[in-house]
């Protein structure tokens, strides 16, 4: 992939990772306002595969900026 290609797909994954973060915030919102321990259960469930999304595309994302010879800045972390 040529570089200005790859810095496509960092700003692409940036917006994944955010929307992954978004989605997960919504689910534990959702677990807080649950009232049957199931459905509280289920939220918490889906939060943490969103979090397990947004690992997966961090890491993509990480390498990406490695390969480009970028750094990694805190808060990207």
């Amino acid at each position: 992939m040529g570089g200005e290609t790859e810095k496509e797909i960092l700003k692409l994954l940036e917006e994944a990772m955010q929307r992954e973060r978004t989605a997960e915030d919504l689910y534990r919102t959702g677990a807080e306002l649950a009232k049957r321990p199931a459905m509280r259960e289920m939220f918490l469930k889906l939060a943490v595969e969103e979090m397990r999304h947004e690992e997966t595309l961090r890491k993509e994302y990480h390498a990406i900026k490695k390969r480009l010879g970028l750094k990694i800045l805190r808060d990207e972390k």
